[in-house]
């Protein structure tokens, strides 16, 4: 390991020190999870693989390195949104996860980056509806409350 080179990301970002894996060390573990079965309904098309792609590409190139090192962006083949083609998750311990139905792997990737943002800087993942990216509020299926507001913290 180049100690100067984590000596100098240290004076750089003092609370955050990035691990050989390149992710950030402390940082939470932030998951969007992309549906690769799901099918366009007018074309047919399965954009999920296109999809996540674009995300690591726009994640990669953040600002914030809570944003381009803190999210893994993973295909799966099926959440069961099926009526709501393409579905996309976000998903981290200790906060609210979202699923969202009826994406448009185009139209809607810049609010999903948008959505990560946001998503990275709650420390308990909640938030209402006009506080996401303006294409998603209407494309919520479901916001699943994390472990602390399964206690008895309603909102």
């Amino acid at each position: 390991m180049d100690v100067g080179l984590v000596v100098r990301l240290a004076s750089i970002l003092p609370s955050l020190v990035l691990e050989s894996d390149g992710k950030l060390d402390g940082a939470i573990d932030h998951r969007i999870i992309v549906c690769t079965l799901c099918r366009d309904i007018p074309t047919g098309i399965r954009s999920g693989e296109s999809l996540c792609a674009d995300l690591r590409s726009r994640l990669a190139a953040c600002q914030e390195p809570a944003v381009a090192h803190g999210f893994t962006i993973e295909g799966v083949e099926c959440m069961a949104g099926c009526a709501r083609p393409l579905t996309v998750a976000f998903q981290a311990p200790g906060k609210a996860s979202y699923l969202f139905g009826c994406i448009d792997a185009e139209a809607d990737a810049g609010d999903l980056v948008r959505f990560a943002r946001l998503y990275a800087s709650l420390a308990d993942g909640w938030c209402n509806s006009g506080q996401r990216p303006p294409r998603l509020p209407g494309k919520t299926l479901a916001r699943i409350p994390g472990p602390a507001k399964v206690e008895g913290n309603s909102r």
